[in-house]
């Protein structure tokens, strides 16, 4: 123990915080999954259905009405900016406010077709803006600690909030005859306590709520991106949106619950993926192609690896955490899963696009993979229900990163460069395998035995490639450094 405290100590500012803020990150992100069988058991599937289709709602929302002004323009308005951090935070968070002020007068004033398109009682309606509010302050103070290294705070807050949502969730929800209603409303009132804390603090520190330089800086840099933020978006959250409107709330908690158990393998993949992209870039500007190629590689195969223990061991998770009312979603989590395996697997080609500053092809991608999303769930779950979207939503994902290969070898083509730096040959097998076995593995999970089988035979490997596992997971965490 002595030994790793020693060694933390010795670690330099930037990877003391990018290991702190994962931990923030993995509090905060995966809080519903920590909370879901409690949840699951005093929320009806269709209660749980009204909350998903809320927090889908205010992640798009948020997008159009915020302009993600915590994104990548924050961090670009920090750099050539540097004598005024306060006032960009302070600005951007008068922009952001301002907008989605505006965006909530237009709801107020047509409340009733809005709460019929969100497919949400009118006082959810409300909500989405205001957590939104609150968001923007929040976000702004956590970009602003995350850029100077500062986790401490960023810690404290995130424990408190993980700590505070259920707990005074599930006291509301046992006592509220609304239970759904009861559960988000407690959930916007933490954020918003904490939102009007550090609303109040930038402000102070700032001063400056409307500059008319720095708006101008961040609607433009971040205006061409709004496509590409709310096609990731849509592509995230249509599923559950058109599950709602085309099957009912009670299917729409059912496949959330399922989506819920299949995105914790992002909590590692998004990391992996901070960590690994610095050393893309790195071997791009430094002709180290093969190097490049090995490790990804060994990154892809972990990744696979991961997601098909993950889909092995459900059902019995599934028993053990949730009721019986949920058991249908046991068949969405394969697809789900291997979905998720694309979500890694595409920023690996998309990298290549920002490195060569190509954006438009990614937001290109992202409108390409949402819009087939749309279409597919319209077409597929009105014949198969919501078990379809799951499939749709693999289809669509490896579509997004078949696209981005493709633009990839255009940008590559641009700049004069003929070789791909990946071993597509290795990546197209293990991405093919990880289709075959998510997908074989929804007939097996009605024989426990071939299944564990299966399971046996991944240790086994991991076991077998142990020391190149652990070679290139610490290889991964030497380049993020």
């Amino acid at each position: 123990m002595n030994k790793l405290l020693s060694k933390y100590r010795e670690f330099p500012a930037p990877v003391k915080a990018s290991f702190w803020f994962v931990i923030a990150n993995v509090l905060t992100k995966g809080i519903s999954f920590i909370t879901l069988p409690i949840f699951s058991r005093i929320l009806t599937t269709s209660e749980y259905g009204v909350t998903s289709v809320y927090y889908s709602w205010v992640s798009i929302i948020s997008i159009l009405s915020t302009l993600t002004v915590w994104g990548g323009v924050f961090n670009i308005a920090m750099v050539n900016y540097p004598d005024q951090k306060n006032k960009i935070i302070s600005s951007f968070q008068g922009l952001a406010v301002t907008i989605t002020i505006g965006f909530f007068a237009v709801a107020l004033i047509f409340l009733n077709p809005v709460s019929k398109i969100f497919g949400l009682p009118k006082i959810l309606t409300i909500a989405v803006f205001i957590e939104i509010l609150a968001q923007i302050p929040y976000n702004l103070w956590t970009s602003r600690q995350r850029f100077e290294y500062k986790y401490k705070a960023t810690i404290a807050v995130s424990i408190i909030s993980t700590i505070a949502n259920p707990l005074f969730g599930y006291f509301a929800v046992i006592s509220a005859t609304h239970k759904a209603e009861a559960r988000v409303l407690v959930g916007v009132a933490v954020q918003l306590i904490i939102g009007m804390i550090c609303f109040i603090t930038n402000e102070i520190k700032g001063h400056n709520f409307f500059d008319k330089e720095l708006w101008s800086f961040a609607a433009k840099f971040n205006i061409v991106l709004v496509p590409h933020y709310l096609a990731m978006q849509v592509l995230n959250q249509s599923d559950r949106l058109m599950i709602n409107r085309m099957c009912g709330s009670s299917d729409a908690g059912i496949y959330s619950v399922a989506y819920n158990f299949a995105m914790l393998l992002t909590l590692i993949t998004t990391g992996i993926n901070s960590s690994f992209t610095p050393y893309i870039y790195q071997s791009i500007k430094n002709n180290n192609e093969k190097r490049l190629a090995k490790q990804a590689n060994g990154v892809v195969l972990i990744i696979a690896i991961m997601a098909l223990a993950l889909i092995c061991i459900v059902p019995d998770v599934f028993k053990w955490m949730l009721p019986e009312s949920y058991y249908p979603a046991i068949w969405v989590i394969p697809p789900v899963t291997a979905g998720a395996f694309f979500m890694f697997l595409y920023p690996l080609f998309g990298s290549v696009e920002f490195y060569y500053k190509e954006n438009r092809y990614v937001t290109a991608a992202s409108l390409v993979g949402a819009v087939a999303n749309i279409i597919l769930n319209y077409i597929f779950i009105k014949i198969f229900g919501f078990i379809a979207a799951a499939y749709t939503t693999l289809a669509c994902y490896a579509l997004f990163s078949i696209c981005h290969y493709i633009f990839m070898k255009k940008v590559l083509i641009k700049n004069g460069i003929d070789s791909i730096p990946y071993d597509m040959k290795t990546i197209t097998v293990i991405s093919i395998a990880v289709i075959i076995i998510s997908i074989a593995m929804t007939v097996l999970y009605n024989n426990s035995y071939v299944r564990w089988g299966v399971i046996v035979m991944l240790l086994v490997s991991c076991f077998a490639y142990r020391r190149k596992i652990i070679e290139t997971i610490q290889s991964i965490m030497k380049k993020g450094q």
